[in-house]
């Protein structure tokens, strides 16, 4: 992660608003990563709308991208 893209330290926080222009919370993105199997910006982008307006919350959605997108339980079936 860039080292002026960081979080605030508020612990648990998803009503956390990421995109400030948008209003989209941290609930939202982690929600959409999760559930529609998104991967990168463009996805958020287009499922979310976060992301959008200034930019500037690309580096925090890359970050949520990195902790959620591959922590999906995998189900294997024999």
């Amino acid at each position: 992660m860039d080292e002026h893209c960081h979080f605030d330290d508020c612990g648990d926080c998803p009503s956390r608003i990421v995109c400030h222009c948008l209003q989209v919370t941290e609930a939202e993105i982690i929600e959409a990563i999760r559930t529609k199997d998104l991967r990168t910006i463009k996805d958020i982008r287009r499922h979310t709308a976060a992301g959008d307006g200034c930019t500037s919350c690309h580096c925090h959605i890359q970050d949520y991208i990195e902790r959620f997108a591959y922590a999906l339980p995998i189900c294997s079936v024999r």
